[in-house]
């Protein structure tokens, strides 16, 4: 029995790989099983947020099961979202344990961070945006790294103050230009959700305006780099090394671009939802660049590759366990909770304010981002608050700006809250304390709040 717990999120993933040859009716109780053994088989080893998130889900089925007149159905769609998602996180595991070892990944971190300083700041914003894309948190891990590495005494000519400064510097371009990419990018968990959350609405009528909208929190996030450290005052010592060539970046943005067509072109010609989207390319890049990294340095490429399998599942995936339980626990509660919102009356609430589109997509971005700072995850304020919308009787905002709104919401929230993932593991790999990564990023965004609360009054 614990061989098959250990293993037991591989095998999950590779059935949920399965459902579209085989159909979700042969599958759906196999995949059931798997994940209700393998949460029962790591119980013993989850911590306190864990366990509340499992206790919530527990308490929300059984209400379910007393209030709801239909049950069934809403049980089996949120056992599903939650299956999906462990399968997603799963997958992306595969990207993120593939890129580790990557030539092309260490070339293009090395370039990014030893840009001149004039550039440095859009070079790393533009890498931790990028890198999030095809590695989702293995971006913060890896260039947080980089950045821990490369900003020392010495490197600052024996000047304390250039180290502070750099380090700030650097640290808020890698998590501005992380979190960005929550707004648009096919391959984010956000975006997935919230196109699962809000239906009728694809990835093709979100994309342009979130794409505008990120161009435009960079520059504001440019801005007020230029603004707080001038190039004329820099401190820095003169540059005895020249920057690496370009050419060291192309490889890591040519991967990139092809994992966001790849992701995009499954769901435009398979029909696959997003989610399943995402999980797919996810897992059949990781694994053939996995592969693709033993052949030709062993004579058994295949065989080496499902020994990294087996040392993934032992020491990958239960360092991920706790972020998983947590997404598709909170995937669960928000099937739920649109239900249960629509049912204790907050969308008859919101029909009685009568508040116009901007007000409402304003509030919704503000609870998100409050909820935030209480360590209650975007996934569940951005449940509640989606599914309380949708239940409207007439919903001032159409289901593209709903899902604009939820996305603001949460890169704003996550890029504040001293709980959210990227904060603390950035948080921690600088080795201060995440409260100070919220100190550095409330300028911007106070900024990307106000311009987003003026598009809105100007177009919802």
């Amino acid at each position: 029995m614990a061989s098959f717990v250990r293993y037991a999120p591989l095998l999950l993933l590779a059935l949920v790989l399965a459902v579209p040859v085989v159909g979700p009716d042969a599958l759906r109780w196999p995949i059931y099983a798997t994940l209700l053994i393998w949460l029962v088989g790591v119980a013993h080893r989850t911590g306190k947020s864990e366990r509340a998130f499992l206790a919530a889900v527990a308490a929300s089925i059984v209400y379910l099961l007393v209030s709801a007149a239909a049950p069934g159905a809403i049980l089996i769609e949120a056992a599903d979202r939650g299956a999906q998602f462990v399968a997603m996180m799963v997958a992306l595991g595969l990207l993120r344990d593939a890129a580790r070892n990557s030539s092309i990944v260490r070339d293009c971190g090395i370039w990014l961070i030893a840009q001149k300083p004039a550039w440095r700041f859009l070079a790393i914003a533009a890498g931790g945006h990028g890198f999030g894309v095809a590695l989702n948190m293995g971006a913060v891990l890896l260039l947080g790294t980089l950045i821990k590495r490369s900003n020392t005494l010495e490197a600052a000519g024996g000047d304390a103050r250039v180290v502070a400064i750099r380090e700030e510097r650097m640290n808020v371009a890698l998590i501005q230009g992380f979190f960005s990419m929550m707004l648009w990018s096919p391959m984010a968990i956000s975006v997935a959700f919230s196109l699962a959350l809000v239906p009728g609405v694809t990835w093709f009528d979100i994309g342009p305006p979130a794409l505008g909208l990120t161009a435009l929190f960079f520059a504001l996030a440019w801005l007020l780099d230029r603004i707080k450290f001038p190039p004329g005052r820099s401190l820095a010592p003169p540059r005895t090394q020249a920057p690496p060539p370009v050419t060291m970046a192309l490889p890591m943005a040519g991967l990139i671009l092809g994992l966001v067509v790849l992701v995009l072109s499954v769901k435009a010609y398979l029909h696959f939802g997003m989610i399943d989207a995402i999980t797919n390319v996810a897992a059949l890049f990781g694994l053939g660049w996995l592969y693709a990294g033993y052949h030709g340095r062993t004579p058994r490429p295949f065989a080496a590759a499902i020994q990294h399998l087996r040392r993934h599942a032992v020491e990958v995936v239960p360092e991920m366990r706790p972020e998983t339980i947590v997404l598709a626990s909170a995937s669960f509660l928000g099937v739920a909770l649109a239900f249960l919102t629509r049912q204790w009356g907050l969308s008859g609430l919101l029909d009685a304010l009568h508040a116009p589109g901007w007000a409402l997509s304003v509030a919704i971005v503000l609870f998100v981002v409050a909820g935030g700072q209480f360590g209650i995850v975007a996934m569940v304020t951005t449940a509640i608050a989606g599914g309380a919308v949708l239940g409207m009787a007439a919903p001032p905002l159409t289901p593209v700006a709903l899902v604009m709104t939820l996305q603001v919401g949460w890169t704003l929230s996550a890029v504040l809250s001293a709980y959210s993932g990227g904060t603390m593991l950035l948080a921690r790999i600088a080795e201060v304390s995440p409260a100070v990564t919220r100190r550095w990023n409330l300028p911007w965004a106070m900024l990307c709040f106000g311009f987003y609360t003026v598009l809105a009054y100007l177009f919802y």
